[in-house]
């Protein structure tokens, strides 16, 4: 028996060594191949792409951003950053600023600023910068609808105090505090319109084409050269290396010289291409599609007194006929307006069914044999305004005769006698009142004029515009025809939303 017993306690101890040696043989394995595996840092590729798109003029003055069109704006968003920032979906986002708080009454934000910016000279970025900025834009800008709302900045530019003494804009080592007036729960998003990014010396970005060497930017690019045909911009030493590293803003003679270079690769980008090549991009998978704010108005001469309410509801209901079969042919440009001013109002339903209703009910009216018709001279209005004339030819007994003026012309509009209706080029956004207001000025009262620009917050131009928007549908001085959208060329390379919530390039998003 004992004898068993050692013959088994040996068979175990074997076994024991058996399981040991191969839990040892498989540690020493898994050791060995661990020592073949990097473990280094992953190291970020450095881009050198160039991205080159089209841009329809070289601005030389970039002082007041509101003076300029999107693709002039471009060049400020990409040299400049703002506190926030508002990405392609509408999102706001920290950029200077870490992080941001409001009190409770909604009147105090404290915005803390990053450790970690600097401008393009390896300066850092302080909150006595940012301030700074914000006293250069309030004495120098007219255009600073937002600011208008912080506590004494109208005491501020109305009498002799000082920046420091009167505004409710504030600093201390690492945050700013702004105090308002009155509650706005637009401004955060206000903040992230182009003029309110931090520059350096604002006067020098009027000659920027002078001043560009001499002048520290904010952005992920510096401007490293201008001519009179094309702007490049350089990725700054503190920007991340993942971004391109050169953009070339190209001047090009037409959209289809611009078309053109795009389909032999010397444009990555080509802000809306011919309409006549829409469909094919978008086939093709090359087109990107996004609402702007851009609308067309019609305005009826105030100077003159021929017409009636009912001939005038007559005119519009047709056009707005013309422009239905126009929106038909060409769905990816355009979008009807069905009588809203803005394109985020078209969701209130009962007040449009109504406006619907009144535009939309035929009468028998006599209407006249001839209608002028001015707007300012571009493509799209020749466009337009060709199809509504021929419209009018194959459908009713008026004639439409057309005017096409300069831009000088146009905001003389209000002085003459010798149209009936006008198309208007509207940036039909409230939010930016000046640019709706220095559009359609011609066609508001004096008083109505007034009573939005001493309106301090987003709630109360919205609430006076209402009132005005009422008054200049129901008594036909402007109404909304369409509203466009963007729609743009790109290389298969670039990323789909190039756009920010502002309609302006966001370079950020820009891969290739």
């Amino acid at each position: 028996m004992s004898i068993i017993i050692e013959k088994y306690n040996k068979r175990g101890e074997i076994n024991l060594k058996k399981i040991i040696l191969t839990i040892s043989i498989s540690i020493i394995t898994i050791i060995i191949l661990l020592s073949f595996i990097d473990r280094t840092p992953k190291q970020v590729s450095n881009n050198t792409a160039d991205i080159v798109y089209s841009i329809n003029s070289i601005p030389t003055n970039l002082k007041s951003i509101g003076d300029l069109d999107k693709r002039q704006q471009d060049i400020v968003c990409a040299t400049s950053k703002g506190l926030v920032e508002m990405d392609s979906e509408g999102n706001i986002q920290p950029s200077l600023a870490e992080s941001y708080e409001i009190n409770e009454d909604g009147l105090e934000y404290v915005f803390k600023v990053r450790g970690d910016v600097y401008w393009s000279n390896g300066d850092k970025i302080t909150p006595e910068d940012i301030v700074s900025f914000f006293r250069q834009v309030i004495t120098e800008d007219n255009e600073i609808s937002a600011l208008l709302n912080v506590y004494g900045v109208k005491d501020y530019l109305e009498s002799d105090k000082s920046f420091s003494e009167a505004v409710a804009i504030t600093y201390d080592e690492n945050s700013i505090k702004i105090r308002l007036n009155s509650k706005d729960d637009g401004f955060i998003e206000e903040l992230t319109k182009p003029q309110y990014r931090l520059r350096k010396d604002i006067l020098f970005w009027e000659d920027i084409a002078l001043n560009y060497k001499d002048i520290p930017y904010s952005g992920d690019y510096c401007i490293d050269s201008i001519s009179e045909t094309e702007v490049i911009l350089k990725r700054s030493d503190k920007a991340s290396v993942e971004l391109a590293q050169t953009i070339h803003l190209v001047q090009d003679e037409s959209e289809d010289l611009a078309l053109a270079a795009f389909e032999i690769g010397n444009r990555d980008i080509v802000i809306n291409p011919p309409k006549s090549q829409l469909e094919r991009l978008k086939t093709e998978g090359k087109l990107i599609e996004s609402p702007s704010n851009e609308a067309l108005y019609l305005a009826f001469n105030v100077n003159n007194s021929n017409l009636s309410n009912e001939v005038k509801n007559e005119i519009y209901r047709l056009v707005n006929e013309a422009i239905e079969e126009y929106q038909n042919q060409n769905n990816i440009l355009v979008e009807l307006a069905e009588c809203s001013y803005f394109r985020e109002d078209k969701e209130d339903i009962t007040k449009l069914q109504s406006r619907n209703v009144m535009v939309n009910t035929e009468k028998e009216i006599t209407m006249p044999s001839k209608i002028v018709l001015v707007t300012q001279e571009s493509l799209e209005n020749k466009d337009i305004t060709s199809y509504i004339t021929n419209w009018f030819k194959n459908n009713t007994e008026t004639s439409i005769v057309v005017n096409l003026l300069s831009e000088d012309d146009m905001n003389l509009i209000s002085e003459k006698n010798y149209y009936d209706i006008a198309l208007v080029n509207v940036y039909a956004k409230l939010d930016d009142d000046e640019q709706l207001l220095n559009t359609i000025s011609s066609f508001l009262p004096k008083d109505q004029r007034k009573m939005i620009n001493n309106s301090n917050s987003k709630a109360e131009k919205e609430e006076l515009f209402a009132q005005i928007e009422e008054d200049l549908f129901n008594n036909y001085r402007i109404l909304p025809l369409l509203f466009y959208n963007n729609t743009i060329a790109v290389d298969s390379n670039v990323d789909s939303k190039i756009l920010d919530g502002n309609g302006n390039i966001d370079f950020k998003s820009i891969k290739k």
